[in-house]
């Protein structure tokens, strides 16, 4: 009880010592000390800025692969004009082939890009959700194309190619290949 009070009391008169200080003349030196101090911290401010830039600059680029796309829209747009008139056709089969058509492209298109890997869903691993907006479109079309790929039995709507075609080409279109 006693080494509560003795702790007590010393708390009090620090306290004490504390409220009754006078400061002015601390107040002046921190000033002082902050004019000193403050140019140097600006410096190592604007000095962090710069070489973190400089670095992200550097990161950025090496991120996502300089793509290699072929530069004539109108072949490309003729290109994925025939995949989709054979996604539009009545015959499944036709369909399933649009399918699978498209994904054959997107997959060499990635691979022109300098995306590696022995296929598609490869690629698409490899791929950052930041560096293609798509990217979840590109994965839910290329189930469909497995589905058709490794299912005897499947049925291929034409609401599902049109939607699996749709998600194909808003990957394309991101990738500025039409």
């Amino acid at each position: 009880m006693e080494l509560i009070e003795q702790i007590l009391n010393v708390v009090y008169n620090v306290g004490i010592f504390l409220y009754s200080y006078d400061y002015g003349n601390t107040i002046s030196y921190l000033k002082f000390f902050s004019i000193l101090i403050s140019p140097l911290l600006l410096y190592g401010i604007i000095y962090s800025v710069i070489k973190t830039r400089k670095i992200f600059g550097a990161i950025k680029p090496a991120a996502r692969p300089a793509a290699k796309i072929p530069e004539d829209k109108n072949k490309n747009l003729e290109e994925w004009d025939k995949i989709t008139a054979k996604s539009a056709s009545e015959d499944e089969n036709e369909r399933k082939f649009a399918i699978i058509a498209a994904d054959t492209l997107i997959e060499k298109i990635l691979s022109l890009a300098g995306y590696e890997g022995e296929n598609l869903g490869e690629r698409l691993k490899k791929i950052e959700p930041s560096d293609l907006d798509s990217l979840n479109n590109l994965w839910e079309a290329h189930k469909v194309r497995n589905r058709i790929a490794h299912e005897a039995n499947y049925r291929l709507s034409k609401e599902d190619a049109k939607s699996a075609l749709k998600n194909f080409e808003s990957a394309l279109r991101e990738l500025e290949f039409i």
